[in-house]
């Protein structure tokens, strides 16, 4: 029998299920309907504003954030004095913590306190050391349970990475791929109450061709240099997310960034070819993620949407290191002029684009251009190689971690070599922006001034930074008019211009 003298005044209820992807309350309802049924028993008194529910929320990762949990540790810490409780009833152990950490959180915030764990398996006092012993035994076998199941999930995902393969089984399906076979299969219902249903089977591994036709026009539009949010929103004039909303520049960027689409599959930055069809070849694919990475580094344009030729672009002949900006201020003068964010010079935007222009036209219409971006284009299979290096740079990664239980691995000649696989990874990379640059160029040769204003601005600015180097200086004089001698454009490939 329990000493009624020692028995919990206010008590709360703490429950917990980690794998909910519908959002579905069943489970953790079941466990609040098994705890008050244990209060019965015991005569405990349950507290209504103190019942805590983590629905879907994983415990063994010790910096996933569970909003009832630390919930529970307030009304835990101020005790039933300060409006907590002094009593707790789960379901499980195993449903309250997953690691250690946590159940010596529970014990500091508790001790003294003369506070009370109950479950269908026993009922533990946190003052007693005989029961924060049994309670610390069972904290560290659910910590080993935990670690062999991660382990095991781990490996059966590499082994199917290895095979071409990767676990299904998400919300949404990819842009790009499922196509239904003409069969149905038996799901369960996703909300409490819904019984079985016939739902037509999807194969995730079938290439849907309206959409790859989509897919393969994004890539080639970033490729020639179009801004994100524009081909976001040219993209949204097609067809909608797989979710059902609009594309947006991160929906973008992780469709266009994901292996899948190239026939990759990856596991812990190691790449393997998939069964699937790719959508886009390697090389463009490889192509794709240099565009991003140079866009993360450079930024040389702020913004959601390019409005300007040579914002970002055009650079200060002052000496100040500024870049030019459309200027700030009324909508009239920042229709009109450029503005270097260094010093203040301003030029009359209008001028200075017209210029630039046509001397990007008169080269795109000289058949030497032609000739010199084929002596310039890139090496080919130069994105095979970058992926064959990251595997070898994957697996050295591997062999550095496990150095310190190996005597026959030199830590400091692996360091030196992962090193080396890396300087030769940036120059790969930087190689092959270079050639998606030429053939963003190239795909304009022959352009009239016509076809040219007909390109969005993004794609004229970009091969306007591709072509040539464009510097504006201070005038000489002052007056109405333009001096082409204050707008020096100087070219970036082959000589002179």
């Amino acid at each position: 029998m329990l000493d009624h003298r020692k028995l919990p005044r206010r008590v709360g209820i703490y429950c917990r299920l980690s794998y909910a992807p519908d959002g579905s309350l069943e489970k953790v309802e079941r466990q609040e309907t098994d705890c008050r049924q244990l209060g019965a028993r015991l005569d405990w008194p349950i507290s209504e504003q103190h019942v805590y529910v983590d629905n879907s929320r994983s415990a063994w990762q010790r910096n996933r954030k569970r909003p009832a949990w630390d919930r529970m540790l307030e009304a835990v810490e101020a005790g039933y004095e300060g409006d907590g409780i002094d009593g707790l009833l789960i379901y499980h152990g195993d449903r309250l913590i997953r690691q250690p950490y946590d159940l010596e959180t529970l014990i500091g915030l508790a001790e003294h306190k003369g506070f009370r764990v109950a479950s269908p398996s026993g009922t533990r006092d946190l003052d007693s050391p005989d029961d924060r012993y049994i309670l610390r035994i069972e904290a560290a076998g659910a910590c080993r349970e935990v670690d062999a199941l991660v382990r095991r999930v781990r490996r059966a995902n590499q082994m199917l990475a290895e095979k071409g393969l990767r676990r299904g089984g998400g919300r949404y399906r990819p842009f790009g791929f499922g196509v239904e076979t003409g069969r149905v299969v038996v799901r369960q219902g996703r909300r409490p109450g819904q019984g079985e249903r016939l739902v037509p089977e999807v194969d995730w591994n079938q290439v849907r061709p309206d959409e790859a036709k989509l897919i393969v026009q994004a890539a080639e539009r970033l490729l020639a240099g179009q801004r994100t949010y524009a081909i976001a929103r040219w993209l949204s004039t097609r067809c909608s997310t797989t979710a059902g909303n609009p594309w947006s520049r991160p929906a973008l960027r992780a469709m266009l960034l994901s292996p899948r689409i190239a026939g990759l599959t990856e596991y812990e930055g190691t790449l393997y070819r998939a069964v699937w069809d790719p959508i886009i070849s390697h090389e463009m694919w490889e192509g794709v993620r240099a565009v991003y990475r140079h866009n993360a580094e450079a930024q040389p344009h702020r913004g959601r949407e390019r409005r300007s030729l040579l914002s970002g672009v055009a650079e200060c002949g002052r000496g100040c290191g500024g870049r030019f900006r459309a200027a700030s201020g009324g909508r009239r003068k920042a229709s009109r002029l450029y503005a270097c964010e260094g010093c203040g010079l301003a030029r009359n935007m209008q001028y200075v684009d017209a210029w630039v222009e046509g001397h990007v036209v008169q080269l795109l219409q000289d058949p030497r251009l032609a000739e010199e971006l084929a002596r310039g284009a890139g090496r080919p299979g130069v994105a095979a190689e970058i992926g064959a290096l990251e595997a070898r740079k994957a697996e050295l990664e591997r062999v550095i971690e496990q150095a310190a239980d190996d005597p026959d691995v030199d830590p400091v000649l692996a360091m030196r070599t992962l090193a080396g696989y890396k300087r030769r990874l940036d120059g790969l990379r930087q190689e092959l922006a270079g050639s998606s640059r030429l053939r963003m160029v190239g795909r304009l040769m022959g352009v009239s001034r016509e076809e040219w204003e007909a390109e969005p601005v993004d794609v004229r600015s970009a091969v306007v930074a591709a072509l040539f180097r464009v510097v504006i200086m201070p005038v000489g004089r002052r007056g109405p008019g333009f001096d082409p001698s204050s707008v020096l454009v100087e070219r970036r490939l082959g000589e002179g211009g």
